[in-house]
């Protein structure tokens, strides 16, 4: 079943292109993933599109939606159970 993966080649395909240095097309497929994670009820799995966006943003001087990123990452993970996961976050963001 192609939702089942899709989620998944999308961010292999988002952090291929962060390492190659093409940042476009990396920005959207981790929107893409994040979305298909959401749209497919995915939340671990999103939380991590979410986590890895931040990072990617993060590195490229963007702060504000670095931010808003993880916060959502942090939610997710809060959602799916990892607490001390969105703990360690919430801890990032304070510094």
């Amino acid at each position: 079943c192609k939702w089942n993966f899709e989620n998944k080649a999308l961010l292999l395909n988002a952090e291929y292109h962060f390492c190659i240095g093409d940042f476009d097309k990396a920005a959207e497929r981790y929107e893409l993933a994040i979305t298909s994670s959401h749209n497919h009820h995915f939340v671990h799995e999103e939380a991590i599109a979410n986590e890895l966006a931040a990072y990617f943003q993060l590195e490229r001087g963007i702060k504000d939606v670095s931010v808003g990123l993880t916060q959502r990452a942090i939610e997710c993970y809060q959602s799916w159970g990892a607490e001390k996961k969105a703990a360690g976050l919430a801890q990032m963001i304070k510094q």
